[in-house]
């Protein structure tokens, strides 16, 4: 679940840019790729990773994933001696998950996702034009909002999703089952 929170707050970052980056006529479809310095001068102005380790290691999200699973689980009569314990086991795996090593390479994967991402869409100058907006007071105003606007879709989201989500896969499960049962007697 803070995989699906750091995926939506890398693509809220990628949605701003996109949209940033629209307004700007390009000036031809053989317009330059951008450059991995500009690209990594774009990802330090926007905020990037630093946006995706804030909200990976915010007590509040936690909580709200620990209560979004907690509330789809089939059996949600949990007593309050396993609720804690319930919130212990995923506070340790969420603290497991986050160690220092394993930020250190999803911060390397998330660089080289956009990186490879935004050369394919967007021209050198877009991503000069992205960088000089977000280099402005308005633009870091704009980034610095990002996670707090996105800290509270996301639990307001959540609950949808997840809702649905399990709606759908009580649904859908006991179809794939027979189907995956009658295969065991195809020839």
């Amino acid at each position: 679940m803070t995989s699906l929170i750091k995926n939506a707050a890398f693509a809220m970052t990628l949605s701003v840019s996109a949209i940033t980056a629209m307004a700007i006529p390009t000036l031809s479809a053989q317009a330059a790729v951008p450059t991995d310095t500009s690209l990594m001068k774009l990802i330090e102005v926007t905020k990037v990773v630093e946006t995706m380790n804030d909200m990976s290691n915010d007590s509040e999200v936690t909580e709200q994933i620990m209560q979004t699973m907690l509330a789809s689980m089939p059996n949600n009569e949990l007593n309050t001696a396993q609720r804690k314990r319930f919130n212990e086991i995923v506070l340790k795996y969420s603290k497991e998950m986050m160690n220092q090593d394993n930020t250190e390479s999803l911060n390397k994967k998330i660089i080289d996702a956009y990186v490879q991402s935004a050369k394919q869409h967007f021209t050198q100058q877009e991503v000069d034009a992205q960088i000089n907006f977000y280099s402005t007071q308005v633009g870091q105003n704009i980034i610095d909002k990002q996670p707090a606007m996105m800290k509270e879709y996301m639990a307001q989201i959540m609950p949808i999703v997840m809702e649905s989500t399990m709606k759908k896969m009580q649904e859908v499960m006991p179809k794939m089952a027979a189907e995956l049962q009658a295969l065991k007697h195809e020839d």
